[in-house]
């Protein structure tokens, strides 16, 4: 299964794109989606929310997930160093800005995920991220490097 969720807001660009896929091949493209508040109703199994606990299921339980570029649902994604496609929300998707590019981008350059800037490319990032090892650095806990400074 492909997870894909877009949280509690809006990316029905993405469904639709998901939704297209999902038609012309089910079996290549097997999307559950958790499908937040938008107007568009795709053909593939969703919900529109999920709790917490549900979404880190569905996450593990997936072959990848493909994701807005939310810094929440990124954190969950590195918690469960889970394969992904990240898709940030963007102005010429009817966004109010570009706020997700610069992260998205970021875990591109670091290997964290298959960055993905234009739902038109998702198929091929979906067999680029099936085809590619995701790396996962450690980071220093937070307040570690201000701790040793402090003394």
């Amino acid at each position: 299964m492909i997870f894909v969720t877009v949280s509690t807001g809006h990316f029905d660009p993405l469904i639709e794109e998901c939704d297209g896929l999902f038609c012309s091949d089910s079996a290549k493209y097997p999307f559950f989606g958790q499908i937040g508040s938008g107007f568009y109703i795709p053909q593939f199994p969703h919900v529109k929310m999920m709790s917490p606990q549900e979404l880190d299921q569905k996450m593990a339980d997936a072959e990848l997930v493909v994701s807005h570029g939310g810094t929440g649902m990124l954190s969950r994604l590195y918690r469960l160093k889970k394969k992904t496609i990240v898709i940030p929300k963007q102005m010429r998707y009817g966004e109010a800005n570009d706020g997700q590019v610069e992260l998205a981008v970021k875990w591109g350059e670091l290997g964290m995920a298959t960055l993905c800037m234009d739902v038109k490319d998702l198929a091929q990032k979906i067999e680029e991220c099936r085809n590619t090892s995701i790396e996962f650095p450690i980071f220093p806990p937070l307040g570690t490097t201000l701790e040793k400074s402090l003394k």
